[in-house]
């Protein structure tokens, strides 16, 4: 528990997020009933760092028609931290050899917790279910490995489908009573 009795204690870092991002995260605060605008920062983060949205790695998310940055203070766990660390300042580079074709694929990672963290928002941003985002309650320790998360995704996915079967048999047997109502 941190010091204030709530979770884990937390660091605040100043990060530079484009206007688009930061209205984003507001709106999100507001509709998810969110305590700030941290708290849907750390949603985001839980959220790309178990696989739930595709993380952005590359630099082209930032939206050519916001240039406006503004500095916001955030607050992220120490484990969210260490996520963030992971995917800065690294390059990987893999050759493949076949008898006919050598192929070097290169994956570079972010230059600073500014950007993976503004890859995590954009990610966010792009998902189709913002549910996914905010209306999960995942594990508070080892981002990375959360089983809770998993079986509450597991969970969330599963209603979601029983509901989308029962709305389609409600659409399939009222078009069937329209089709047996018709007059000759």
């Amino acid at each position: 528990m941190g010091p204030s009795g709530k979770g884990s204690a937390k660091q605040t870092l100043p990060i530079n997020l484009s206007t688009s991002m930061i209205a984003w995260l507001r709106a999100s605060t507001t509709s998810y009933d969110l305590s700030n605008e941290s708290k849907a920062v750390r949603c985001c983060v839980n959220c790309v760092a178990l696989g739930d949205v595709k993380f952005i790695a590359n630099a082209d998310f930032f939206d050519k028609n916001d240039d406006c940055q503004r500095t916001m203070d955030i607050e992220l766990a120490m484990e969210q931290l260490e996520w963030i660390d992971t995917n800065t300042c690294s390059t990987t580079t893999a050759t493949t050899t076949t008898t006919t074709t050598t192929t070097t694929t290169t994956t570079t990672n972010f230059k600073n917790r500014n950007d993976v963290i503004r890859g995590v928002i954009a990610a966010c941003m792009q998902a189709n279910d913002k549910a996914v985002v905010f209306g999960v309650i995942r594990c508070k320790s080892k981002v990375a490995s959360c089983n809770g998360a998993k079986i509450a995704i597991a969970k969330l996915v599963s209603n979601r489908r029983s509901n989308n079967s029962e709305s389609n048999n409600d659409n399939t047997s009222s078009s069937n009573n329209n089709n047996n109502n018709t007059a000759y």
